[in-house]
C-alpha cells in the first residue's frame, strides 16, 4: 500500500472508530463493500450492463419502432410466423437476466421435452424442443439481497415491453371484432398460482432438437465388401444422437434407425462458459437458479376454420407469441468474476501510479564497480 493510500484507510479508520467510539455503525470502505458483495451481485451487474443488455434505449421506439411491426421473415427464418425487427431492420435480439425454474410448470427439461406422452413418430420429433421457465426478479425474492438495482430496474423493463407489444398486436388486430370472436391468445407472459402466489412468468423455447431425421434405414453406413479395411476408421457417428439421451421409459428405444438423428444442442453454458447438453438438463440445470438469455420473438398466426367439429379456438383463430432462445448462461459466471477481477486490477494500478511514492536515491558505487567504469 502506498504512502497516500495508506493515510487514506488510516483516515476512514479513525472515522470508522470515532463513529463506533460516540455509539454509531461503523461506516465501511468502499474496498469493504466491493468485496463483500456475492458472485451472484457481481455476475447479475455484469450483465446488466454489458454489450447488448436490455436496457432504457433498447426498448425505445427508436429501437422497436411500430411501423410494420412484426412482420414476415420468409428469406431469413424459412417459415410464415411473423418476427420482431430492430430500427435498423435486423432481427431484434433481447438479453436479460431472470430465475430459471427447473420444476416450473412450464418448464419441459426431463429426458423427453416437450413431447406427448403418446407415440413418438417422425412429425413429433420434428417439433420437439426444450422448453424453460423463466421468472423475473423481484424486490420480494429470498435473494434480492443480491439483486443490483440495475438488475432488478431491466427485469421489469423487459416485463412491460413485452406486455405493451402484445397489446398494441391484439388492440390492432382486434379492432372492429366484437370481443365474443377475438382469436385465442398465447402471450409471452404466462401466469399461474402456486403457494398461494401468482407467478408471472416467461416460456422461452429452444430450436428444434432434432434436425435432418433420416429416412428409415437411411442412418446406416453403406460400405461395399471391396472397401473393407480401407478407411482406417470407425464409421461412428460424431454427434450425439438420440440412442444418447436418457431414456428412462424406453421411448426412444423402438425408433429403429430414428434413433440417429443427432441432437442440435443448444447454446446453453455453464458458469464456466461450457456447453451443456441437452442429456446434462437433468443434472446442471436442475441445480441452476439464475441465468442470462438472448432470446428473439416471434408470432404465429393460426387461421380460422369453417369445419363443423371444429373447437372455439379453431373457429376463431388464434396468436401464439413465442419466446425463442437464442443464448442462456448460468449465473454467476466465471466470466464476469474475472472481468470485475481485471476492472479492480485496473482500477488499482491506476491508483498506484497517480499516488506520490518517494523517489530512490542512487546507492553508492561499489570500490570494484567503480574501478570498472574507470577502465
Amino acid at each position: 500500500m502506498t504512502s497516500a493510500r495508506r493515510s487514506a484507510h488510516q483516515r476512514k479508520v479513525a472515522i470508522a472508530s470515532a463513529d463506533a467510539d460516540a455509539g454509531m455503525p461503523a461506516v465501511p470502505s468502499e474496498d469493504e463493500i466491493e468485496e463483500a458483495r456475492s458472485p451472484l451481485y457481481i455476475s447479475l451487474l455484469g450483465s446488466a450492463l454489458s454489450r447488448g443488455a436490455f436496457t432504457a434505449d433498447a426498448c425505445s421506439e427508436e429501437n422497436i419502432p411500430v411501423q410494420n411491426n412484426p412482420r414476415p421473415l420468409r428469406r431469413l427464418m424459412g417459415d410464415k410466423a411473423e418476427y420482431w425487427v430492430n430500427g435498423s431492420g435486423d432481427l431484434l435480439h433481447m438479453k436479460f437476466v431472470a430465475r430459471l425454474d427447473f420444476h416450473g410448470q412450464y418448464s419441459r427439461l426431463g429426458p423427453y421435452f416437450n413431447l406427448f406422452d403418446s407415440g413418438i413418430d417422425v412429425a413429433s420429433l420434428k417439433k420437439t424442443r426444450a422448453q424453460y421457465e423463466l421468472h423475473f426478479l423481484a424486490p420480494e425474492d429470498e435473494d434480492s439481497g443480491d439483486y443490483p438495482q440495475e438488475a432488478l430496474e431491466m427485469s421489469c423493463r423487459v416485463l412491460d415491453t413485452l406486455s405493451a407489444l402484445t397489446t398494441d398486436i391484439e388492440d390492432t388486430r382486434n379492432a372492429g371484432i366484437p370481443e365474443a370472436e377475438h382469436p385465442a391468445m398465447s402471450g409471452f407472459v404466462r401466469a399461474y398460482t402456486r403457494d398461494s402466489k401468482d407467478c408471472f412468468v416467461l416460456v422461452v423455447q429452444s430450436e428444434p432438437l432434432f434436425k435432418d431425421l433420416p429416412k428409415e434405414g437411411s442412418a446406416i453406413p453403406r460400405i461395399s465388401r471391396k472397401d473393407i479395411g480401407k478407411s482406417g476408421v470407425l464409421l461412428s457417428p460424431k454427434f450425439l444422437r438420440i440412442c444418447d439421451l436418457h431414456d428412462p421409459d424406453n421411448r426412444y428405444s423402438g425408433l429403429g434407425s430414428l434413433k440417429e438423428a443427432k441432437v442440435e444442442c443448444p447454446e446453453v453454458r455453464d458458469d464456466k462458459g461450457l456447453l451443456i447438453h441437452p442429456r446434462e438438463y437433468g443434472i446442471k440445470l436442475a441445480r441452476a437458479r439464475f441465468v442470462e438469455v438472448e432470446v428473439y420473438l416471434k408470432l404465429w398466426n393460426i387461421s380460422k376454420s369453417d369445419k363443423d367439429e371444429a373447437t372455439a379456438r379453431e373457429r376463431y383463430g388464434s396468436r401464439n407469441y413465442q419466446l425463442i432462445l437464442r443464448r442462456m448462461q448460468l449465473l454467476p459466471s466465471m466470466e464476469y468474476m474475472m472481468l470485475q477481477m481485471l476492472a479492480k486490477g485496473k482500477r488499482k494500478a491506476s491508483e498506484d501510479l497517480g499516488s506520490p511514492s518517494p523517489v530512490k536515491r542512487p546507492s553508492a558505487v561499489p570500490n570494484e564497480d567503480k574501478e570498472m567504469e574507470d577502465l
